[in-house]
């Protein structure tokens, strides 16, 4: 590695831009909806608190009694664009076909309105951050923040040294680890999916805008670089003659008892990563 260079991250600082937007972002999620005082035709802009039943072959397979949906024409979803032009106390039915599948969403609507977003001021932060005054919230902020975005910045620099490695050697790929790694990847996209109440296609098709090979070919990717990375940390490690000490990981990862196997060499990836890399990274003013 004596060709690697150091990565300075010592310079690494929140910026007000990055306190302001998070501050904005705090106060959106504190937003409440306030419903329009006469009914009105559903619009783009608005917000529309409504009851959603999706079934397949009337078999429920999702159900919200309170669903706040925000109207934006250029968004995808079929429940969301067939909401426009209805109004209060409306009920209908939208037939989507997915992949094969045929679903039928019962929806109806509640209220329309729209989002009041909170005031930055000493009442709000007592109750939301147990800060006796904004200046104090912002305050403590900014060191919380400091210290996220100097995490983020060790972990980019221990990644970009590793992809430098990476670059500078051969490997004999074990194809059943590579693919058995891309599946669990496969797997958690798969989870994701599930969340945003779509199946994978549609999951990746929308919200990672790539088509079925980018998104195989992207897994694959990812779990063969995964297990390089776990190459090159171990080759190092073995070089430097560095070792994991059971105890000491455990008390560093804040546990008790010795967790499944495979959260341990989890456990002892990281700590070995930490160990290899850190020499060639400078933190605040080294």
């Amino acid at each position: 590695m004596n060709d690697i260079k150091k990565i300075d991250i010592s310079d690494s600082v929140i910026s007000q831009k990055e306190i302001d937007d998070y501050v904005s972002d705090q106060l959106d999620m504190k937003s409440s909806f306030q419903a329009y005082s006469s009914s009105k035709q559903i619009k783009e802009g608005d917000y529309v608190n409504c009851s959603i039943v999706k079934y397949e072959s009337d078999k429920e397979l999702f159900s919200s009694d309170d669903e706040c949906l925000y109207i934006d024409i250029n968004n995808q979803s079929i429940v969301v664009k067939s909401l426009i032009g209805h109004s209060k106390g409306e009920t209908f039915e939208v037939f989507e076909k997915v992949s094969g599948h045929e679903y039928r969403y019962d929806i109806t609507v509640k209220n329309v309105g729209t989002m009041v977003t909170p005031e930055l001021n000493n009442e709000f932060v007592k109750q939301n951050f147990n800060e006796d005054s904004v200046s104090d919230y912002l305050e403590s902020l900014k060191k919380s923040l400091d210290t996220e975005n100097k995490g983020a910045a060790v972990l980019g620099a221990r990644n970009d040294i590793l992809e430098k490695l990476i670059d500078k050697c051969k490997f004999e790929m074990d194809e059943k680890q590579v693919t058995d790694y891309s599946v669990s990847i496969v797997n958690s996209y798969i989870n994701e999916a599930y969340l945003y109440n779509k199946d994978l296609k549609t999951y990746y098709t929308e919200n990672l805008h790539m088509s079925e090979k980018q998104f195989f070919d992207s897994c694959y990717q990812q779990g063969e670089n995964y297990i390089k990375k776990m190459l090159v940390v171990g080759a190092l490690a073995e070089h430097e003659k560095c070792s994991v000490d059971e105890k000491e990981l455990l008390e560093g990862f804040k546990l008790k008892k010795r967790p499944s196997d495979e959260a341990y060499t989890y456990m002892e990836y990281q700590f070995l990563t930490n160990a290899v890399t850190d020499p060639y990274i400078i933190k605040d003013d080294e």
